[in-house]
Parts: C-alpha cells; sequence; structure tokens
C-alpha cells in the first residue's frame, strides 16, 4: 500500500468513474487554490468517447471522457487514483476492472454497497482505497479525493486544506471527518492528511490500516480520531498501542453512550454502529483506550478543548 509520504513526493491524477460536476470542480480548484500547474484530473468514464467542459482557475479546460480504462494512462509514471461515482450495485464490477492495473488506490463513494461485494474487494486488495460510502482522501496541497473538505473554493480556502500541518483526521462518518478538519482549523493546527473509512460496515481500509498510515507518516503528530459504538475496530487501534506498533498521539471521541438509556441497543446511522454486547458500547470503548494512552474525551465540547490544546500534550 502507498504510504502518505510517497504521496507527497510524486504526482497524483485521478481518473473519475462516473460524472458529478460539482464534484469534479471541486477537485480541480483544489488543485489551482494548491497553486498546481494543472488539474490532477485527467479522465473521466461516462460511457462515451468526448470532452466535458471545468474550470482550472479562470480558464476553461476540456477534460478527455471514455468508454472506460483508457490505456495510455496506465504507463504513466504519476500516482494514478480512480474515484469511483457509480452505484452501490456497479461498484464491484467497477473496482474490480481497476484492481488489476497500476492504480495504486482510490475512493468509493457510493452508499449501500452490498456487503458480498465490499468483501470481495477487500480479499483482492492490496492498495489505499477508502469507502464505501465515504467522502474520500485529501492530502493538504497534493490531493483531494472526492468531496472532502467542501465543494465550493470558499469551503476550500475557509478549510484551509492547501495547507499542510501535523493533524491527521479519520472517522468513518463523512460529515464527522469534515467537523473534525474544521475544528483542528480554527483552533489554529493544519492537517497532514484527512480520510473517512466510510459508513458502511466493511470499509475497504480499515481503522487499524489507517492508523499505521499515520504511524508512518513523519509529518503526522497528532491523530484525531471519532468512533462510534459498535463493532471493535477501536480493540485493534488499542492493539497497536498495546504491541508498540503505534506511538504516537491521539485525541478520540466515541460517539453513542445514549444507547445505554435504552433497554435494547438501538441502530444509529450507519451500519456498524450499534451495540449487541457489552465490549462494544462506547463507554467500553472509552474505557479501553483511555487504558492505554490515548486521551479521550467525555463530550464533544471536552474533545473540542483538547484539540485546541494539543500543543500541551
Amino acid at each position: 500500500m502507498i504510504t502518505i509520504e510517497q504521496i507527497r513526493t510524486k504526482d497524483n491524477k485521478i481518473i473519475v468513474l462516473g460524472n458529478h460536476e460539482s464534484l469534479i470542480q471541486s477537485i480541480l480548484d483544489f488543485d489551482y487554490l494548491s497553486k498546481k500547474k494543472e488539474g490532477s484530473i485527467v479522465g473521466i468514464i461516462t460511457g462515451r468517447a468526448g470532452f466535458a467542459k471545468f474550470f482550472f482557475g479562470r480558464g476553461e479546460i476540456l477534460i478527455p471522457t471514455f468508454v472506460g480504462v483508457d490505456q495510455s494512462f496506465l504507463s504513466q509514471t504519476y500516482n494514478l487514483w480512480f474515484l469511483n461515482l457509480l452505484s452501490g450495485r456497479r461498484t464491484l464490477s467497477s473496482t474490480q476492472e481497476l484492481l488489476a492495473t497500476n492504480f495504486v488506490g482510490g475512493a468509493l463513494f457510493a452508499e449501500n454497497v452490498p456487503e458480498l461485494h465490499s468483501l470481495k474487494i477487500i480479499d483482492s486488495n492490496d492498495k489505499l482505497i477508502v469507502g464505501p460510502a465515504s467522502v474520500g482522501l485529501l492530502v493538504p496541497g497534493v490531493l483531494k479525493l472526492g468531496p472532502i473538505g467542501g465543494i465550493t473554493p470558499e469551503q476550500i480556502l475557509e478549510g484551509k486544506i492547501t495547507h499542510k500541518g501535523s493533524i491527521a483526521v479519520m472517522s468513518a462518518s463523512g460529515g464527522m471527518t469534515n467537523e473534525l478538519m474544521s475544528i483542528a482549523t480554527l483552533a489554529g493546527h493544519q492537517l497532514s492528511f484527512a480520510l473517512s473509512f466510510g459508513g458502511d460496515r466493511f470499509p475497504i481500509l480499515s481503522p487499524r490500516d489507517a492508523f499505521l498510515l499515520a504511524e508512518s507518516d513523519p509529518d503526522t503528530k497528532t491523530v484525531l480520531y471519532y468512533g462510534e459504538l459498535g463493532g471493535e475496530d477501536e480493540y485493534e487501534l488499542l492493539q497497536l498501542k498495546e504491541e508498540g506498533k503505534f506511538t504516537k498521539n491521539v485525541i478520540a471521541h466515541i460517539a453513542g453512550t445514549v444507547a445505554s438509556l435504552f433497554a435494547e441497543s438501538p441502530q444509529f446511522g450507519h451500519a456498524k454502529a450499534k451495540a449487541d454486547k457489552e465490549k462494544v458500547t462506547a463507554l467500553a470503548k472509552r474505557s479501553a483506550l483511555r487504558r492505554v494512552g490515548f486521551s479521550v474525551s467525555n463530550s464533544f465540547s471536552e474533545f473540542i478543548e483538547l484539540v485546541t490544546n494539543i500543543r500541551s500534550l
């Protein structure tokens, strides 16, 4: 799997599967505001050959559209990424075709990808892929793979996502990924990278592997992590810490303590967000992470305070 540092040290290009004009334009706006000489999107697979018109800064540009994956891109010297905007039912077949080529990774945007399809992608994957149901991957000033960080120039500028820093942000929730990014930048910090695992039950990139990405990244000093009740991902993070495989600062918030007020734990918005046993309740996870030295908040307002005071950690 490619590292964050390898993403920074090489040019990055993107092939988009499907067409979402405002999302594509947001990536080009990010590229322009990052002072790149050209946009990172080199092709859009729309099912027909031709061109699509977009803007790079104030100038109009034409991006080629293709029936399928164009082989001319696959032998280039840059990091080649895909952004899969196709529906959940089409995600497996289209992604499997890409995994057989030299793409270094990608993002799966669709929600409700069949769980069996996600598991098949995981079984055959050794690349950096976020999703399904992910807003994408961001390496400030280098790569914006999806709507992460906003889709207007104003959001990109206000979020300072073109500025490089030392804070990594991770969450299954796309909305909370963007919220944590905003909290960090409003507190005067800047980002090393950010990603959304995706809200489906089986994300292609696990939290464990994302933490290892942060551990190997020389720019990342602190990880901001937003987790939820349900699932045992946090126990894998705990194990990394206990085994000495993860050494960096972590500020975490585990949501869902309200579930303890119900006789039976309710299902929250994401597929895994239901506590079917005590071990995966939000309170149990918070306690377990604290035991190995992670900074874990009791409330979201306390989380914001911890982020504000990162330099004192």
